[in-house]
This record gives C-alpha cells, structure tokens and sequence, in this order.
C-alpha cells in the first residue's frame, strides 16, 4: 500500500511539473499563447530575453504620440510574440508534411492532412507544399509591419489588426474599406481577430502570391538584406520600397530578432494537430 501511495504521489507531482512547465497546454495547441488585449502602451509586455513568452494582443493602441525611439521599441514587443508563434506553427506544419512524405503507407488520416493543406496553399506537389511552408527571417516581418501600419498607426492596424495592409477580395470575410480607391474601384482590407492571425495572414500571403522568386531564394540563404530585394512586387514603390525595407532593418538592428525564439515553457510537445483534418 505504501509503495501504491508512492507511486500515485510521484505520477501527481510529474503531472503537475508537465502543466506547469507547458503552460497547461491541450493536446490540440502547440503553442499556449496568452491573449492580451491592449487599453495603453503600458499593457505591451518588454521583451528582454532571446526567449519570448507568447503573448497574443488582441485590440491594437496608437503609438503615435510616444517619443520615437520608444514608439518603436514598444511596436516591436507587440509585435514579435506573434510573429514567432506563427512561425513556430508553420515550422510544425512543415515538419510533419516531411515526416508524411517519408512514409511508406501514409495513413488516411496523413493522406487528409496533405490533401487539406495542398488546398490551402494551392499546389499540387509535396515538394511545392513545402516550400510554400518555409518562413521569411523575423527581420523583415518587423521592417514590412512597421511601414505598412507606419510603426502601429495606421487605421488599418488599429480598426482592423492589420500590420501589412493585406487586401480583401472576398466580401463574406471580415473587413473594412479603405478611404482610397483604385481606379475608382472600392478596396477592402482584411479584417484580423488578433496580431497572431494577422502573420499568418502575411506569411499565406507570401506563400500564395505572386512571389516565386522570393519563395525560391529564402531556400538559399537567410540574409534579410539579399531577400528584401525579391519583395519588389509588394508595394507598388517598387525598388524605393525594397531600399526602405533594407533601412529600416538596418537602421533599427532588427537582424537580431531573427534568433529569437518561443520560450520552450510554453510549446506542447505532445501537440495532436487538428486544424487541417476535416
């Protein structure tokens, strides 16, 4: 019996250990984000360490009216929780197409998953899917999200969550018109539910848009300064564009957020992935 109350004890303390070290994560999260909606610049969490707990923000606040160097500085914390665990979840996703391919009897369960995200990131090659799922370096997420929203004041960012200014051309999805319009055609931006969805939003975008090149060479080499020059066709500045990308990551050190990373605390590693099996 003592041995029993032993053994019932040393299972009680690993569970809680596992819940607390993975910050009580389902089976059906891999990541457990805090979502946290913002009222004042003071609600952004200060990033101080390489580890970055995943905070989610669901509301947005101007920044216009604080000194510039902080202004920037807080749009970043805003930022970066999201943008890594959009990351972290694609590199999932692209770590378990490559576990799939290597199958010799894929399970019908594997055989939806890949039918699904083929679908969503409109290929039809295991090879292509893959590319498709690769991610761009932090550095240039932060750099296009701060021009775009011009550094978290734009109305599309504060109205909407949407740091890119990514268009809408599907009137049953959330979202808002622009004040502008384009050869006298009314244009609609999206919608977000949080800063999370917004960069995979973006990162979907890149996936599926006329980027091929850009895709390409992100498989080649990780120097922002090289890839920013394949993001000519984002903005219609075109080249002026592609060089205030490479200043602004230049001019605010953003290369060392490329090896920031999710802090282990809170990735699940017993992740059951549900979202792409119908």
């Amino acid at each position: 019996m003592l041995n029993r109350r032993k053994g019932v004890l040393v299972l009680a303390v690993f569970l809680f250990t596992f819940l607390f070290v993975t910050g009580g994560c389902d089976d059906g999260d891999y990541i457990k984000t805090i979502e946290k909606p913002i009222k004042s610049y003071t609600d952004i969490v200060t990033i101080n360490d390489s580890l970055v707990i995943p905070y989610v923000y669901t509301s947005s606040v101007s920044l216009k009216n604080l000194p510039v160097a902080k202004k920037k500085q807080k749009f970043f914390d805003m930022m970066l929780p999201a943008i890594l665990v959009a990351r972290k979840e694609l590199s999932f996703l692209l770590a378990k197409v490559d576990e799939i391919a290597l199958k010799d009897n894929p399970t019908p369960e594997d055989l939806t998953f890949i039918k699904n995200l083929k679908k969503t990131y409109k290929v039809n090659s295991i090879e292509l899917l893959k590319r498709r799922l690769h991610t761009s370096p932090v550095s240039i997420v932060l750099a296009q999200a701060a021009i775009e929203s011009a550094w978290g004041t734009s109305r599309f960012f504060l109205e909407a969550n949407n740091p890119f200014g990514l268009w809408s051309f599907n009137s049953n999805e959330d979202r808002i018109q622009a004040s502008s319009t384009r050869s006298g055609t009314k244009v609609y931006l999206k919608k977000f539910k949080n800063l999370e969805k917004a960069i995979e939003g973006y990162y979907k975008t890149l996936a599926t848009g006329p980027y091929t090149d850009f895709r390409k060479e992100r498989l080649k080499t990780k120097n922002p300064y090289i890839l920013v020059k394949y993001l000519i066709n984002y903005s219609e500045r075109k080249e002026a564009y592609v060089q205030e990308l490479a200043s602004v990551i230049r001019g605010n050190d953003l290369t060392k957020y490329d090896n920031y990373r999710i802090d282990p605390k809170y990735i699940n590693p017993n992740y059951i992935n549900t979202k792409y099996i119908k």
